[in-house]
């Protein structure tokens, strides 16, 4: 099943990056517009007199601005009898602005914590929690999953959050430039030797041609939203199986504690300071963002990277447009370490989404109803498909989007207002297969659509692991700007550039656990424990 998800998603997002004309993708939002008021009052749930929800929310950055504009809300209005109004915000400093929202005392229905953090909220007694209400969500509660409950749960064991979920395990994946191994006569790596040879003949060959045998990174990296995130790839290297943000693990003997207190911590940072120091990762790990990292795979400046698999494709794709026309980013399985191990992060399939505030109260069951109902089979469909006969029509019982919906993959699709992910649901396999495929066979896609489909759904089979939990607990959200972003975080980096040695980082952490770092792991411990049932 999980291979078949994969797959998918893979190709559901293989031909993502070129978009219809803006022309076709305004005329079906008119049409799914001009659909709504044909829809049938829904039979499951429908609010005679009304109800209206006011939320505040992240609008992605990299989906369309209109979203107001589209058919998805009203569609929901005209079925259920739900209106559903959202102030959707910008990413960067989101977590400002629900503290602004906050302080006014004017909250809306629902709103996601984002960068702000759910225990935050419930610290505040801004938000609800949903225990007690369970049996009025039973589409999303079978959604979630039995053995998925400890994901939807908080650090103190309540559920605070609507989820979203997404049953597909692929996501990033490790990329190399394919083209410029087959110039220095190299083999896709496979052993940690191997890589440390990649890497070392990456730094010491002008490999992107351009008469500067100093300018290409062998290894790039990026710092994550916070500073936190930059040595996914390589801690996977040495089975540091960590969080998404690269500060948690679970240990071989279950105990959840920071990566690091794992045994292997030390030989990890006192490997990647060697790494350093030769030249053979990025030299400005710690302040290189996404959007940067982008930019050098774009421009022929890095040699192999770790980031969302589509970038095989775009950054295949814009060396090519800039005159490399054998350019290949292609997508391997994970960095092999120096012990053998070979593993990376499984997306999260369950992620909190809305909470409901303190200001619904009154209509807290009322809004669970709604929520409820978009887990449902219309709900799902509407979602995931639109509008029968409109963009899509149901052929031997199964919903068959048309052919200028899906031509180009998700961002067109999403742009007409299908999937309309800022906001959250459940996502379908057969809906990833449609917008993946686009009516391409695979054996038709080119190398670089190919590249990407190997990172969503082949060369990561096999080796996921399942993300611990950032356990968002009072210890935790008091100390981590101090103790953790601008604390152990700063420090990593100093010794991995060699500014202090490993005994010198060690030394410092000890102290910041006296800080009340100590309080933070052990708060997260014994949450843990209390999730897993221990």
């Amino acid at each position: 099943m999980k291979k078949t998800l994969a797959i998918v998603l893979a190709l559901a997002m293989l031909l993502g990056s070129i978009g219809l004309a803006e022309s076709t993708v305004e005329v079906y939002t008119q049409k799914l517009l001009d659909a709504v008021p044909t829809l049938e009052k829904s039979e499951a749930l429908y609010f005679e007199d009304g109800l209206n929800i006011t939320g505040m929310g992240v609008h992605f950055n990299s989906y369309p601005t209109e979203f107001d504009g589209c058919f998805y809300f009203p569609a929901i209005e005209k079925m259920t009898g739900a209106h559903i109004g959202i102030d959707w915000r910008v990413e960067d400093n989101y977590g400002t602005q629900v503290a602004t929202t906050l302080a006014s005392s004017n909250l809306p229905d629902i709103i996601q914590a984002g960068d702000y953090g759910i225990s935050a909220l419930v610290s505040e007694g801004a938000i609800l929690p949903l225990d007690d209400y369970l049996d009025l969500m039973p589409n999303i509660v079978a959604a979630v999953g039995e053995n998925r409950m400890a994901d939807w749960r908080e650090a103190d064991g309540h559920i605070y959050t609507i989820p979203t979920i997404v049953n597909v395990p692929g996501s990033q994946t490790v990329q190399v430039r394919k083209d410029w191994l087959d110039a220095l006569g190299l083999p896709l790596p496979q052993t940690w030797e191997d890589w440390m040879t990649v890497w070392r003949a990456i730094r010491d060959n002008d490999c992107n041609g351009n008469g500067d045998p100093t300018d290409e990174i062998p290894l790039a990296l990026e710092q994550g939203s916070s500073g936190e995130r930059s040595m996914a790839s390589l801690l996977n290297a040495f089975g540091i199986k960590a969080s998404s943000d690269c500060q948690f693990c679970v240990l071989d003997d279950g105990t959840y504690t920071m990566v690091y207190e794992h045994p292997r911590y030390r030989e990890f940072l006192e490997t990647v300071q060697a790494m350093y120091a030769e030249g053979l990762i990025d030299q400005q790990f710690a302040t290189r963002t996404q959007s940067e990292l982008f930019t050098i795979m774009d421009t022929n400046l890095c040699g192999t990277a770790m980031t969302w698999a589509e970038r095989a494709k775009l950054s295949t794709y814009a060396n090519i447009d800039a005159g490399d026309a054998d350019a290949l980013w292609e997508s391997v399985a994970p960095i092999t370490g120096p012990y053998g191990d070979q593993m990376t992060q499984e997306r999260a399939a369950v992620t909190g989404l809305w909470s409901i505030t303190v200001a619904a109260e009154d209509k807290i069951e009322e809004i669970i109803k709604v929520f409820d109902w978009c887990f449902s089979p219309e709900g799902i469909n509407l979602y995931n498909y639109g509008i029968e006969g409109v963009s899509y029509d149901w052929v031997d019982g199964k919903a068959v989007m048309y052919p200028e919906v899906v031509a180009n993959g998700f961002v067109d699709y999403r742009a007409m207002g299908m999937q309309y992910e800022p906001f959250g649901g459940a996502w379908q396999t057969e809906a990833f297969m449609q917008g993946l495929f686009a009516g391409v066979a695979l054996e038709d896609l080119d190398p670089g659509a190919a590249s990407f489909y190997n990172g969503l759904a082949v060369v990561n089979t096999g080796k996921f692991y399942a993300m611990p939990q950032t356990l968002e607990t009072e210890e935790y959200t008091e100390y981590r700007a101090e103790l953790i972003t601008t604390g152990v975080c700063v420090l990593r980096d100093q010794c991995v550039a060699g500014q202090i040695t490993v005994d010198e980082f060690f030394a410092k952490y000890e102290a910041l656990k006296a800080q009340g770092l100590q309080e933070v792991i052990d708060a997260g411990t014994a949450a843990y424990a209390k999730l897993v049932g221990g």
